[in-house]
């Protein structure tokens, strides 16, 4: 039994230690924008429900970010959204 704890130990600290993503990637998880750090961990950086303006809620979608035509997580307006990820 012992031994069992140990493992199950060990395996929930390695698991903790492996990067889930790669740096500066975004993404969306609900209303909150996420940024990854140079720990592979998801920050959350922005949520949309607190960004107001307009008549209508703002969202957390895939938008272009730069002239560079790179892509990225942002919030904008329900209606700019584009039908992208969310």
């Amino acid at each position: 039994m012992r031994e069992t704890m140990i493992v199950l130990a060990l395996a929930a600290t390695l698991k903790a230690c492996v990067p889930v993503c790669a740096n500066m990637q975004t993404r969306c998880n609900g209303p909150y924008v996420e940024l990854c750090d140079k720990q592979g961990q998801w920050q959350r950086v922005m949520t949309c429900d607190d960004v107001a303006g307009g008549d209508e809620p703002w969202v957390c979608c895939e938008s272009q970010i730069g002239d560079d035509g790179g892509a990225g997580h942002t919030c904008l307006p329900e209606s700019e959204c584009g039908g992208g990820e969310r």
